[in-house]
């Protein structure tokens, strides 16, 4: 029996639709290396990159081939790191392996003082993006600033939380990459430089390069100040959620979670407890089909992930590490 051709035309279609869907973008190497700013003189060194690019792709369209029918919870994609060796990868992430221990500097959020933590009275879900106290999705491009974009991300949420207002003042990063020297513990360190500095600069008077200069300090560009610094106690989910339901909270997180991510809640046991990245968790939710979750904020730019967010599983044995390095300030 011959299959129509209007059939034929339509299985077609729908193949090519989910093809492109199964890799997010079936981008050529030429078209991605133009999406992402990527340049290789050396055709030895393009052609590695190629074959990397090829073979990322390769596992982002067999993962999403569960993905679609529901075998996977999260859905992958092409992004700025699918084409990169794993020391690059590294390189281009942050370096925070210890977990900080200053008590001069940090304290511990006391959950039984704030909080009657067996009795948790919070909502449900919570979502400060929505309430329009978080700045709007930034790109940190070939740095690894996150701890930067986490802190200044914090204070400003923060701030406008406290002046019960939805006008956020943006801050800058380029005030803290300048400003704060440490090699580790650099997103507490950063909370800790605003306080001793006695302020951060506004984005506007002190605007992103990204790479390290001059320590500059006007006081009359100082865009918020900070007292205290807390963070949550490590391992205690039910204490983080208590806190982010009062505003968003700076987090460590390991890396694993951000390099192929396109969608849907990540929840992977390939991701270790080691905190690398440096993110921003603005709420947190839950869906009869994927589970709780939490929504992060990144510093990777809007075509990452869900417009630069992406939703990480949470009340799953502190995936990512996730509550390892926790701060807010106020």
């Amino acid at each position: 029996m011959k299959v129509p051709i209007k059939i034929l035309i339509l299985f077609g279609i729908v193949s090519c639709t989910v093809a492109r869907t199964l890799i997010n973008e079936d981008l050529s190497w030429d078209a991605y290396k133009v999406k992402f700013d990527k340049v290789y003189e050396e055709e030895s060194e393009n052609q590695l990159h190629r074959k990397i690019f090829e073979d990322n792709k390769k596992n982002i369209y067999d993962h999403n081939g569960r993905w679609l029918p529901d075998n996977e919870t999260y859905k992958m994609g092409i992004n700025q790191f699918s084409d990169m060796l794993d020391e690059e990868y590294n390189e281009a992430v942050d370096a925070e392996n210890d977990i900080y221990n200053d008590s001069g500097d940090v304290e511990y959020e006391s959950s039984d003082t704030l909080y009657n933590i067996l009795n948790p009275s919070i909502p449900p879900n919570v979502n400060w993006a929505e309430k329009g106290v978080v700045s709007p999705v930034e790109n940190q491009g070939h740095f690894d600033n996150s701890w930067a974009f986490a802190a200044a991300g914090v204070v400003e949420s923060r701030q406008a939380i406290s002046r019960n207002s939805t006008k956020v003042v943006l801050l800058s990063k380029q005030n803290l990459i300048d400003c704060c020297s440490a090699t580790k513990n650099r997103l507490a360190r950063a909370l800790v430089r605003i306080r001793r500095m006695g302020g951060i600069a506004t984005e506007e008077s002190y605007p992103y390069r990204g790479k390290n200069g001059n320590c500059i300090y006007n006081a009359a560009n100082i865009g918020a100040k900070i007292r205290i610094i807390l963070q949550v106690l490590p391992g205690d989910e039910t204490a983080l959620a208590m806190n982010v339901a009062k505003g968003p909270v700076a987090a460590v997180i390991s890396k694993e979670a951000i390099k192929n991510y396109k969608g849907g809640v990540f929840n992977s046991s390939k991701c270790g407890a080691s905190p690398d990245f440096s993110v921003l968790i603005v709420g947190y939710g839950s869906s009869k089909k994927l589970g709780d979750f939490w929504i992060i904020k990144t510093s990777l730019g809007a075509q990452w992930g869900e417009k630069g967010y992406m939703r990480l599983a949470r009340n799953k044995n502190n995936l990512c590490g996730i509550t390892n390095r926790a701060f807010f300030a106020y």
